[in-house]
């Protein structure tokens, strides 16, 4: 592999992991939390592979969502590729409010961590990104990636969001930047998973500054966990599949046979 199609590889397998941010909507809400639940997901590319997990807990009123990722394959021996996410939320009424979060990425030629707090008293995000601080306004219901990612199970479960075609601008934080997005209920399919054959739902994520897309599928049966996330660019797609998934308080592992 040349130099040049590493980094190439590095941020196609990265970007899957950068996808569908949501915000809240209507008044009639199942207040049940979505369970505990650890699920692990694979993705290959040009010869490498990207193994994430994703984990959800609930603490009192609050709720900790944590990710992690690392590549494997012919781009490790150009050093270490991974990255990490973790958000803290306040769950009261059925609403999502970051508390914190952070994020910490690492490849051969650059690390790069991030950690924010968040005032809602003045509605603003204040953190560092390597040490150096930044103190940004914005809006109300501004979430990062993780807890985005929540709020949309959440709505799906509640549906809120339930018909195709249905579309949502939010926007969210990335770093020290805003970035506004759109996301549309693409429809119903029909897809393989761990347990066999699961119905699920397709939400897409575009936005005007970038010709790159992302979409997920939630798995009704499964409380509208993930079972896929595609990332597309440059005429090509990447799939990111979930391949466990074990439910927690008891464990309960569904791919055990």
């Amino acid at each position: 592999m040349t130099r040049r199609a590493a980094p190439v590889a590095l941020t196609l397998l990265l970007a899957l992991l950068t996808t569908l941010l949501a915000t809240p909507a209507s008044a009639e809400r199942d207040l049940r939390p979505i369970p505990p639940y650890t699920a692990s997901y694979e993705a290959s590319a040009m010869g490498n592979t990207l193994k994430a997990r994703i984990t959800l807990n609930h603490e009192d009123v609050q709720t900790r969502m944590a990710m992690d990722a690392h590549v494997s394959g012919f781009l490790r021996i150009l050093g270490r590729f991974e990255l990490s996410r973790e958000s803290l939320m306040n769950s009261r009424n059925g609403d999502l409010q970051l508390v914190q979060s952070r994020s910490q990425q690492i490849t051969p030629r650059r690390e790069r961590k991030v950690e924010t707090r968040f005032d809602w008293e003045t509605n603003r995000a204040i953190g560092t990104i390597n040490g150096e601080r930044f103190d940004l306004e914005v809006p109300e219901q501004t979430l990062d990636f993780l807890g985005s990612l929540y709020l949309m199970m959440q709505r799906l479960e509640t549906g809120e969001l339930s018909s195709e075609g249905d579309r949502e601008t939010i926007q969210a934080l990335e770093r020290d930047r805003l970035r506004e997005y759109q996301f549309e209920y693409a429809g119903r399919e029909t897809m393989d998973s761990p347990i066999g054959r699961v119905e699920t739902i397709r939400i897409d994520r575009r936005t005007d500054d970038s010709d790159v897309a992302l979409s997920a599928w939630f798995a009704r049966e499964l409380r509208h966990v993930p079972v896929r996330f595609d990332y597309e660019a440059d005429g090509r797609v990447f799939e990111l599949n979930l391949t466990q998934l074990e439910w927690h308080d008891p464990i309960i592992d569904l791919t055990d046979e």
